[in-house]
């Protein structure tokens, strides 16, 4: 497993997320299970993901971070699979600025 930070998809705004549009679609899809209801309205708030990576860059695991570099939630849990766990990327180590295991751990640790 590597461990990295990366600033990528930070760039939520809550004013586009409360959109006119943007609610329509949700209530249009009511059906289709959301994959992170209990998260989504937090991503204006992200401004660094910590990532769990395997070795072939898919995510295992995620954190997000606020401005502070407070954590603001983990993923997956039990009602939210991740936006990065949930996504068909892959990054490569370089991809992410390192961290150590301990910090990522602690931090998962410290979160519900």
């Amino acid at each position: 497993m590597h461990y990295g930070y990366t600033t990528l998809a930070t760039d939520w705004n809550e004013k586009e997320m409360k959109h006119w549009s943007i609610r329509l679609i949700k209530a249009l899809l009511f059906f289709i299970p959301r994959a992170n209801p209990g998260q989504e309205k937090l991503y204006p708030k992200v401004n660094k993901w910590l990532l769990e990576i395997d070795e072939e860059g898919i995510p295992e695991r995620e954190i997000a971070l606020d401005k502070n570099d407070k954590p603001l939630f983990k993923s997956p849990n039990e009602g939210n699979t991740g936006l990065w766990t949930d996504s068909p990327d892959a990054f490569k180590k370089e991809d992410l600025q390192e961290i150590e295991k301990v910090q990522f751990e602690t931090l998962w640790a410290e979160l519900k």
